[in-house]
């Protein structure tokens, strides 16, 4: 105990041996990364280096300090749901990362501040909307609270020197039917009067309106935000939205006094220009590019407009064309230094490559290029909206109100309790309070609710009826979802029988896709959101009048297949949006081998549709599949130039077809041998299928690394239920559990079982049909741990996983005993009759695989689908 006294005296001792200006000292000589840690050694030491003041000696040395340039770039993560944030050096190649937003979804269409403010950034993400502030040294972010959401925006960051607080101002165009039609919003950070977004004082005047629309267009068109220097944020003006030419072509806002004001213009015309912050002071860019120059002008004086030329940068004469003359863009971003008098212009360029330009040696002492990442469907004139410098600093950055009480012990209890509800209750606990909407309408939570209740990736399964209920999401014209425990309960009533023929996609990022002859409907079964859509067939594509007089399509007789379309659900990662592509026939003739196919690309979210050109191979009927991004079809080799058959992908993102050869044995095609080829996704990869009627066997092939080789075969004889010369078996899905293949027929789900060769009924429609009593249901069986949920569109309570049927007796016989009827389908014309017949029959009840998830779509508004079609005439 003494022995721990002395201890604890020397060390006490020790620690006022150094005096209070030493240690001040040293610790401003440390990085951000160590200061972050020694601020956890005690509490002196976390008072010390968490003030104000500290903050700014350190950020006043780190700038003093003649440190290489370093910068750092936002790219979306490898699924494309997220945003991450990379540091760059030119001292090397070891790019790190920084941190993920993990609810910044906008991929490559996020707008930055080239350069932080006083050490943060501010980031805008326009597919949430939502705002972001956070500081890259310390990773520590904050989403600021919603906002009006306007189509024609933009957005600064600026700091208050009188009240030393942040703030963010928004210049929007307004509703059409608001009476003020420019307005300004102003988001001050760690404010102690309230936590929103707030009109300044003498709001917009009305001089500057005009002046306020040009600055709006020219930051939405040229992707240029405003530039904060002199305690006022700039925009530079559009003169092409102005039919009077000003006499300024700036307009500032001061961050302090909360007023609009007017810069005078250089002394030439500002076209080809962008604004720039360097060493304090407003500086205007010219880009004269085609005599290989940049000249850069200094503003002397904001009231009297002076400016003069500072710097003339001859690009030609230290970098190669490649490097400037090339790119379509090519900005200053900043500079970096330790004094006024030896400032390093760093320039950026389109390219991802960056230059630090030094102007007393006048050389060029830095060319670095930015890696690529997952952004590779990135546009030249969005590459520089993703970039800025980074700045050494320990500025805070304070959480909203919201924030604070999201991270309170209480608000991730509830967030846990919620994760593991069913969806249906989880969207109706958004009606508590605000905070629990935000909550659970925020991507990170439906991310989270997405993979936790999908981490056992085995397959979910509901079946399909007709809705019968009228409700403000069905609106009567929609579908129910019934789980098989509750089937029996309701398939004796007919008014959920289908009278029309529906097929089911499966589930891509939480939503279905459910397929009639003339409407589609994109459906999420968990919370009843539905959303249709009009088949567009002939009335949105021109078709020559001898296409349409010659010939018709032939009925498509398989359950996997409606009219004469073929329609698969992707999505756009890059947009991070649904998107249905229709590949509609409006001619077959197999004797000629002549058709006339069509492709429409539809955007769920925007509405918008485009008439895509035609793949350049005919596809079959069988529905695609989707994989990162990409939509994959079988061709037909029946029609066309070519008899062998291919595979289609379709880049969703890129919208480009391209051609991949299948594996060499489902190529051959020959007309006289009744074998069938199609894809599936199997485990998160591309398969081809080669179904053999004759042998009864039905053989996968998957797609790794850009190579196929043989997975698996399944062998059906003896099993008349799953006879290809009857149905069309498609390997649905693998239960990750056993290894055990779901097979399903329309009319039949199985699992088989590859090392038995073993069939284990799920679910028979036709049983399911003659059953009269609860009693008689024994003949359905249904694995004890597969995942089977109920949601219906009123969104009625989630039914528990333990199916209420009896399993069915499983015999050690690898196979059953054929009946008379099953031995028949060995001929051929025998069994093509019975397969029209049995398909050409409507399924009362369809199968579904889908997957627990909260995805929906904000109903947009009138007034923002007004906004759209003016952007569209506005190229």
């Amino acid at each position: 105990m003494m022995i721990g006294n002395k201890r604890r005296a020397v060390a006490s001792g020790a620690a006022h041996f150094l005096p209070e200006e030493m240690m001040t000292e040293v610790f401003l000589r440390l990085p951000v990364k160590s200061i972050l840690r020694f601020r956890a050694v005690c509490r002196s030491w976390n008072a010390v280096l968490s003030s104000d003041e500290f903050c700014c000696l350190h950020m006043a040395r780190a700038e003093a300090e003649p440190a290489p340039p370093s910068l750092f770039f936002t790219s979306p993560t490898a699924g494309f749901d997220a945003t991450a944030v990379y540091l760059s050096s030119s001292s090397g190649p070891d790019d790190g990362l920084l941190f993920t937003l993990d609810d910044v979804c906008g991929g490559d269409f996020i707008h930055m501040t080239p350069a932080p403010c006083r050490g943060l950034t501010l980031l805008h993400d326009p597919f949430a909307p939502a705002y972001y502030v956070f500081n890259a040294s310390t990773r520590a972010v904050t989403r600021l609270p919603p906002c009006h959401n306007a189509h024609y925006v933009t957005a600064g960051l600026g700091f208050d020197a009188r009240t030393k607080k942040y703030k963010v101002v928004r210049l929007f165009r307004g509703d059409p039917g608001d009476k003020q039609h420019i307005k300004c919003e102003i988001y001050t950070l760690a404010c102690d009067h309230g936590n929103g977004w707030r009109p300044p004082a003498a709001g917009v005047p009305f001089r500057f309106c005009r002046a306020a629309v040009a600055a709006i267009h020219h930051a939405r068109w040229d992707k240029l935000l405003p530039v904060y220097a002199n305690g006022c944020l700039h925009w530079l003006l559009c003169l092409s939205f102005i039919v009077k030419r000003p006499r300024a072509a700036i307009l500032s806002f001061s961050v302090t006094d909360e007023t609009f004001a007017w810069v005078r213009s250089p002394p030439f015309e500002a076209s080809g220009v962008h604004l720039v912050e360097l060493a304090g002071h407003l500086c205007m860019v010219r880009d004269l590019r085609h005599v290989g120059v940049l000249e850069i002008w200094k503003l002397n004086d904001c009231s009297s407009g002076g400016w003069s030329l500072e710097h003339r940068i001859d690009l030609l004469q230290h970098v190669g064309r490649d490097v400037v003359i090339e790119p379509e863009i090519v900005r200053v971003i900043g500079s970096v230094g330790s004094c006024v008098s030896t400032k390093r212009i760093v320039i950026a360029t389109s390219k991802r490559k960056v230059i630090v330009y030094d102007p007393v040696s006048q050389t060029v002492e830095t060319v670095t290029a930015i890696r690529e990442t997952h952004s590779s469907y990135q546009a030249e004139n969005l590459a520089l909206t993703s970039v800025s410098l980074f700045q050494e600093s320990l500025v805070p950055v304070h959480q909203t109100n919201e924030e604070r009480a999201l991270s309170a012990p209480l608000a991730k209890a509830t967030r846990e309790i919620l994760l593991r509800l069913p969806g249906d209750c989880t969207m109706r606990f958004k009606l508590v309070c605000k905070q629990w909407l935000s909550l659970i309408e925020s991507n990170s939570f439906v991310h989270s609710y997405h993979s936790h209740n999908n981490m056992d990736k085995r397959p979910k399964i509901m079946l399909v009826g007709k809705g019968i209920t009228w409700d403000r999401i069905t609106r009567g014209s929609g579908f129910s979802f019934t789980p098989c425990s509750k089937l029996l309960q309701r398939a004796r009533r007919h008014d959920i029988w289908l009278d029309t023929k529906v097929v089911c996609s499966k589930p891509c990022h939480g939503l279905n896709l459910l397929s009639t002859e003339l409407k589609d409907y994109l459906y999420n079964p968990c919370t009843g959101f539905c959303r249709m859509y009009h088949t567009r067939g002939e009335a949105s594509v021109h078709v020559p009048w001898n296409i349409r007089s010659y010939g018709c399509v032939p009925e498509c007789l398989h359950a996997f297949a409606v009219g004469s379309k073929n329609v698969g659900l992707g999505f756009n990662l890059s947009t991070q949006d649904h998107v249905i592509v229709e590949m509609f026939y409006h001619m077959k003739d197999f004797k000629s081998r002549r058709y006339f196919l069509t492709c429409i690309v539809s955007e769920c979210t925007r509405g918008s549709v485009s008439d895509g050109f035609p793949p350049p191979l005919p596809v079959s009927d069988m529905p695609p599949v989707y994989l990162a991004g990409v939509l994959y079809w079988m061709t037909d080799p029946r029609l066309g130039e070519s008899d062998a058959r291919a595979v289609v992908s379709f880049d969703i993102t890129r919208s480009e077809f391209s051609v991949i050869p299948c594996p060499q044995c489902i190529a051959k095609w020959n007309c006289g041998i009744a074998s069938s080829a199609f894809l599936v996704e199997l485990e998160g990869t591309l398969c081809a299928v080669l179904a053999d009627p004759d042998a009864e066997e039905l053989s996968i092939w998957k797609r790794e690394n850009g190579q196929w080789h043989s997975a698996y075969t399944v062998y059906l004889e003896g099993w008349p239920g799953y006879s290809l010369g009857a149905n069309v078996v498609v390997p649905w899905a693998i239960d990750p559990k056993d290894g055990k293949i779901l097979l399903n027929t329309g009319r039949k789900l199985g699992f088989y079982d590859p090392a038995r060769r073993f069939i284990e009924n799920l679910y028979d429609l036709e049983e399911v049909l003659r059953v009269r009593s609860t009693e008689q249901s024994s003949h359905i069986g249904v694995p004890e741990n597969l995942c089977i949920a109920k949601c219906k569109h009123d969104v009625e309570r989630f039914c528990s996983q333990k199916s209420l049927f009896v399993q069915h007796k499983v015999s050690d016989d690898p196979s059953p005993a054929l009946s008379g009827n099953s031995s028949a389908c060995s001929s051929g014309e025998q069994c093509l009759d019975r397969r029209n017949s049995l398909h050409t029959e409507i399924i009362p009840l369809v199968p579904i695989l889908y997957g627990e998830s909260l995805t929906s779509f904000p109903r947009k508004r009138k007034s923002n689908v007004l906004l759209d079609i003016l952007a569209s005439q506005f190229p």
